[in-house]
């Protein structure tokens, strides 16, 4: 396609996605805090953190088509870093180079005060390209099993990479376009989830999420109801009745909360709703999602953010809403990175299960990935000529599509119960 055809074609979708929101977005909280950077412990350079669950599960057959992308922190030098290693169905694991902790998570990035989305757009380029061992690795993937290659990121790190943006560039002549990771790829999350019994899913199973719906959407945000209206669905009431809800009763297909989040340095500081994080997982049991398998759905801001727990704890245990909905059976949570505009959140939902409803055979994963997909080779050359706060706030929410996170398998559906005719 000629350059000016794609950046045609990349201002009508900028138009479109902002058709019904020509007042600058308003962003559901305040900024983002930034949180110290975890201490590592201490040990010889490039010491990696593996559990050795981990890294025994890692030694399994995965299925054909499979990738598994594996993020350990370590610590290089005076200061973190991570290293990576690349296990797939067809081949040998291949270790990569260790990089230094980078300052480039879309939480503190994109929101008020960050930097503007053409500068996190090159931001992610640049950084991208200082990493040519992965990416040929990524693009070896690719050429093995082309569109059927399914990835999974298991990040143990807590350092918010937003992988979904990684530049996967494409060599001379190759038939494969370079674009955004999580555009091109069918790409997926996971993290160790560290459960005394066995109801955590398998992340590299298929599962189907078969039912109605539980949902809590917040006053302010209920023109999400509409979204839910085709489905048979049951309300709860807040997010401090979500225990109760969860505890006992009929096998659900999805669960849905459409509300405000914040993140902070502790448990106490990260909130879905006004609910923190340590009251809402402490001692309670979710049986409807241990019971079958469900995809919860967190459509609020920072509810996928992680703590990578080095003080109170101890345990260096990643913790969040994200690992907690893991560990109680759910078999798939998406949720977002940072601070979401109420109108793209809303038109996320929207899109993602009306595309879900029309094709219910489509995984979650991939119909994420076509979500994104129309924006996947958008590069800082498109971006040369936008100038002016509202144009760069139009951009926002083609970042906003890569800040969505889904943890669970790549193979996960869903069949959500239709709603009874009323007669």
């Amino acid at each position: 396609m000629p350059p000016e055809d794609e950046r045609a074609r990349t201002r009508r979708y900028i138009t479109q996605l902002n058709r019904s929101n020509r007042q600058a977005a308003a962003v559901r909280r305040p900024p983002y805090r930034r949180r110290p950077a975890p201490a590592v412990p201490h040990g010889a350079a490039g010491e990696a953190r593996a559990l050795p669950a981990l890294t025994m599960d890692l030694g399994r057959r995965l299925p054909v088509g499979m990738a598994v992308l594996l993020v350990l922190p370590v610590r290089r030098g005076h200061g973190p870093g991570f290293r990576l290693r690349g296990v797939c169905c067809c081949g040998l694991p291949q270790d990569f180079s260790e990089y230094s902790r980078p300052d480039i998570a879309l939480a503190s990035l994109v929101a008020r005060g960050g930097i503007p989305p053409t500068k996190v757009v090159a931001t992610m380029r640049r950084w991208s390209q200082n990493k040519p061992d992965l990416t040929r690795w990524l693009h070896g993937r690719r050429c093995e099993h082309g569109d059927d290659l399914e990835l999974v990121i298991w990040d143990e790190t807590g350092y918010g990479i937003p992988w979904e943006l990684f530049w996967l560039d494409a060599p001379p002549r190759s038939p494969h376009r370079a674009g955004w990771l999580g555009g091109l790829i069918t790409l997926t999350r996971w993290l160790t989830v560290n459960a005394a019994w066995s109801v955590v899913r398998e992340y590299a199973e298929p599962h189907t999420c078969a039912g109605p719906v539980a949902a809590y959407i917040a006053e302010d945000m209920r023109n999400d109801d509409r979204l839910l209206h085709a489905y048979a669905s049951e309300g709860i009431a807040g997010v401090r009745g979500l225990p109760k809800a969860l505890a006992a009763g009929a096998p659900l297909g999805m669960v849905y909360v459409a509300c405000h989040g914040t993140f902070g340095s502790g448990e106490d500081d990260c909130l879905l709703g006004d609910v923190p994080l340590v009251m809402l997982e402490g001692g309670n049991s979710f049986e409807r999602l241990a019971s079958a398998a469900t995809f919860v759905f967190l459509n609020a801001c920072h509810s996928g953010q992680l703590l990578a727990d080095e003080g109170e704890y101890a345990d260096q245990t990643q913790r969040g809403f994200s690992e907690l909905f893991l560990r109680s059976g759910a078999a798939g949570v998406l949720a977002t990175s940072g601070a979401i505009g109420d109108e793209e959140a809303h038109q996320m939902a929207d899109e993602l299960l009306q595309l879900l409803s029309a094709r219910p055979h489509t995984p979650i994963a991939v119909a994420l990935r076509e979500l994104r997909s129309t924006v996947a080779h958008l590069t800082p050359a498109d971006l040369l000529d936008v100038e002016g706060k509202e144009e760069q706030r139009r951009l926002l929410p083609l970042l906003y599509r890569f800040m969505y996170v889904y943890y669970g398998s790549p193979r996960t559906v869903v069949t959500l119960t239709a709603r009874e005719a009323s007669t």
